[in-house]
């Protein structure tokens, strides 16, 4: 709560030109650091979005029709997660390196392998649980997507900061 009370201190104190220098500096404010990475993540999380739907809508796994039943929409919604994470993650990695991590903890092939390995563990715990709770409870869709979107978040944060980048 200090941090988060130290952050606001000085929002209150700068000028916008101060702070935008500061939200643009790779040296900065854990919270400042944690918004530039929820925007960031934003971002990713638009492009996977607008990926997953329009092939859940339009291409060859329709998963947003709810007159399929539970087991094809479980099935089709795993294909395009999986198709729609590969473009996400890498949005969610030229985000996060160029702008809110200092990149050199690791070689750059091996930190996006990391990074990549991360994001894949955080996706697959929603990846298994969205269908699973489609099948078994018969949730939306757009529910299961919601439960995979915050416990990839969770995983994600906390081991990209202290495991991939330099901080």
């Amino acid at each position: 709560m200090t941090k988060i009370g130290e952050a606001l201190q000085f929002f209150r104190e700068n000028s916008w030109r101060s702070i935008l220098a500061r939200l643009n500096s790779r040296d900065t404010h854990p919270f400042i650091q944690f918004i530039k990475y929820t925007i960031c993540g934003v971002g990713s999380l638009t492009v996977t979005t607008a990926i997953f739907v329009a092939l859940s809508k339009w291409g060859m796994f329709p998963a947003l029709d709810s007159s399929l039943p539970n087991e094809v929409r479980a099935l089709n919604s795993t294909y395009n997660n999986l198709i729609s994470f590969f473009f996400g993650n890498i949005f969610a990695y030229v985000t996060n390196s160029l702008w809110v991590f200092t990149p050199g903890r690791h070689h750059r092939v091996l930190e996006f392998i990391y990074f990549t390995a991360v994001s894949t563990t955080g996706f697959t715990i929603g990846l298994l649980s969205g269908p699973l709770l489609i099948k078994m409870y018969g949730i939306s869709t757009l529910a299961a997507q919601l439960l995979l979107i915050v416990s990839s978040t969770m995983v994600n944060f906390v081991c990209r900061k202290f495991f991939v980048f330099k901080g």
